[in-house]
Parts: C-alpha cells; sequence; structure tokens
C-alpha cells in the first residue's frame, strides 16, 4: 500500500478527529430509545493541515496523490497519533493548497480510517 510521503508533515494546530459508529437509535412507545451501534469499527474522520517546506515538496506531493492514490481518492498507510498505523483516504479526494511564503505550503484535508 502506498505511504504517506516522509517530506509531508501534519499539524496539530486546527486537529479534531470524530469517531461515527453509525449508531441506529429506535424510539420506544413508553420508556428510553434502544440503540446499536451499526460498525464494531467506527469511521474516523480527520479535519487536518498538511505541510511541506518546498514547491519541490508540494510537486513530489502532487505526483503522488495522482499516480500513487488514483488523484486523491486511493488508499494509503497513514500513522494515528497514537502511532498506529491504518489505512486512510482523503475525504472526496479533495486537497486544498495555499501558501504562507518562504515556500512552506498547508493542504486542508479531510483523512478517513476505519478504527
Amino acid at each position: 500500500m502506498a505511504a504517506l510521503p516522509s517530506s509531508v508533515r501534519l499539524l496539530l494546530n486546527g486537529y479534531a478527529d470524530s469517531a461515527d459508529y453509525g449508531v441506529l437509535r429506535t424510539e420506544m412507545d413508553g420508556g428510553i430509545a434502544k440503540q446499536r451501534p451499526r460498525r464494531s469499527l467506527p469511521v474516523v474522520t480527520r479535519e487536518a493541515t498538511l505541510m511541506v517546506h518546498s514547491l519541490g515538496d508540494r510537486l513530489s506531493f502532487d505526483a503522488w496523490a495522482r499516480d500513487e492514490i488514483q488523484g486523491g481518492t486511493g488508499w494509503f498507510d497513514f500513522q494515528t497519533l497514537d502511532g498506529t498505523v491504518r489505512p486512510a483516504r482523503f475525504v472526496g479526494g479533495d486537497i486544498r493548497w495555499s501558501s504562507r511564503g518562504a515556500g512552506v505550503w498547508l493542504a486542508q484535508v479531510q483523512i478517513e480510517t476505519l478504527g
């Protein structure tokens, strides 16, 4: 499986994640509603900013996204905050770049993993 290029850094500033177990909820005629998870592992969606330190690194990342993960839609190995490596993909293949100058490029992404 493809791996996120080593030149890419995940910034913790603005990082957020949420787990979705697909909870099914059934209202009862009387008493509290029943709930159960649809999945045993959640789909975890992460709002994140990726950073590279040069235009060359950005262009290399763009080539990786185009060629290795089919335009940003394919799966790649992603190391989570606890160090676990999980298969991941960019939600909708959407990678939005901006520059702060001095060769630094930032990409706003949503990354989803199973578990």
